[in-house]
């Protein structure tokens, strides 16, 4: 994983924020990524992704920022918006600290987190993000 750029007091957090929802989603899905890829396909440009490419992204083996197309394609096949997985991208690739919880319907959220915090501070403002999940679908 790339460990340069981002926010200062990131640099020991290992970024791998995309890499992991990957693994996370198809954990509790009980799906493979051969499953995955089959409706991993961009509503734009009708491009597939491959399940040899999401295996590389889900073992943290892609060492740039997946294309717009690819993170539609992935949006479209977990069926999650395309707005948690940029956050993901960019956390993960670009150094943006960005919480990502579970909403009460089952959703992610992702959200910036504000640069300058202190680890308390931080922890502090996920919390919040997590109890401002919990209601988003009351």
């Amino acid at each position: 994983m790339p460990t340069s750029g981002g926010t200062p007091g990131t640099a020991e957090r290992e970024r791998d924020q995309l890499s992991r929802a990957i693994r996370d989603y198809l954990a509790e899905h009980g799906e493979s990524e051969r499953a995955l890829a089959r409706r991993a396909i961009d509503p734009e440009t009708q491009f597939a992704l491959q399940h040899g490419w999401i295996n590389q992204l889900a073992m943290g083996r892609v060492s740039r920022a997946p294309e717009l197309w690819r993170l539609r394609a992935l949006a479209a096949g977990m069926g999650v918006q395309l707005s948690v997985l940029a956050e993901l991208a960019a956390a993960q690739w670009l150094g943006v600290d960005v919480a990502r919880v579970m909403a009460k319907d089952g959703s992610w959220v992702a959200v910036s987190v504000p640069e300058g915090l202190s680890a308390e501070g931080r922890d502090r403002f996920v919390r919040m993000v997590e109890e401002w999940a919990r209601h988003l679908v009351e």
